[in-house]
């Protein structure tokens, strides 16, 4: 027989010819026995315990429902919350809008009535002038009411004075904003440059008036005054800006100015207009003149 033909002749001879289908014996043995003889035996051993992993034994099986069971169950949930959340969103939409609405309704309502009262209280002024100046105790009278009514804020003043704005950085961020504390200092340095009056945003400043933050938001008697502030200060146009210029909050502000790019701004103004300052609570009240002597009482 021809040893080229015998299956049972060797593979190949030591200085001899190779057979022509040695190269591929390892792809057919692949294709033979795909399987490591060291798997198949474990997967006989699971078989034989009840523990195949694929599913056809007794816990395999209750392990493959379960799990359908719980993407089932999952994918149920997920559903159901996005339905709902659907459903609701039209609600929580209109709930809002009417909120902000009614807070807009409000807002007009108050304004309303702070003009109504603005008007009501000049009236009252006037007459007050009227009745005052009618005997001479009562025009002395009326010469410390103006002083008093000037520095409690409850009457407009204008004249000359300050105007300082004070403006975040663009873009603005947490480290180049304007603060409630720095608003604070340029106030008090106005002060104590002389200011006669001082107002924020449009917001006149009283002993009660408070300047703080709300989150992002500034507050100048529990209004949001909205960038860039605008503080205006009536008073000698001249001495203010030499006093306030050397001042420790303006060489802070100067100093931000160039660190973080805030917008810091002083000029002089010949005419200078603030409003009054919202309604003052009388607290307590002392009897002067007669009525302390007791005379006129019954």
């Amino acid at each position: 027989m021809d040893p080229m033909t015998d299956s049972s002749a060797p593979a190949s001879r030591p200085g001899g010819r190779g057979r022509a289908d040695e190269s591929m014996s390892l792809l057919v043995d692949i294709a033979s026995s795909a399987l490591d003889p060291g798997y198949a035996d474990a997967a006989l051993h699971r078989l034989a315990a009840g523990r195949d992993d694929s599913g056809s034994g007794p816990d395999g099986g209750r392990r493959r429902w379960l799990t359908i069971g719980g993407v089932l169950a999952a994918t149920l949930l997920i559903v159901i919350a996005g339905v709902q959340t659907h459903e609701q969103a039209p609600q929580a939409l209109r709930a809002r809008g009417a909120l902000i609405s009614q807070v807009e309704r409000r807002t007009d309502a108050v304004t309303t009535l702070q003009h109504q009262l603005d008007g009501l209280r000049g009236q009252i002024a006037g007459l007050r002038a009227q009745v005052l100046a009618s005997t001479a105790a009562g025009s002395s009278l009326a010469g410390r009411l103006a002083t008093e009514e000037l520095v409690a804020g409850t009457v407009a003043v204008s004249g000359p004075g300050l105007r300082v704005v004070l403006d975040d950085a663009q873009p603005a961020e947490a480290s180049n904003r304007v603060l409630d504390r720095d608003l604070q200092g340029v106030v008090n340095a106005l002060w104590a440059a002389g200011a006669e009056a001082v107002a924020v945003g449009n917001q006149r400043l009283t002993g009660q008036t408070a300047i703080r933050q709300a989150g992002s938001a500034i507050l100048v008697n529990f209004q949001r005054v909205a960038p860039p502030y605008v503080v205006q200060a009536v008073g000698d146009a001249v001495d203010l800006e030499t006093s306030f210029g050397v001042s420790r909050a303006a060489g802070r502000m100067r100093t931000l100015a160039q660190l973080y790019g805030l917008r810091f701004d002083v000029t002089r103004e010949s005419s200078v207009r603030l409003p009054s300052a919202p309604g003052l609570t009388l607290r307590y009240a002392e009897p002067t003149g007669a009525a302390a002597a007791g005379e006129g009482r019954p």
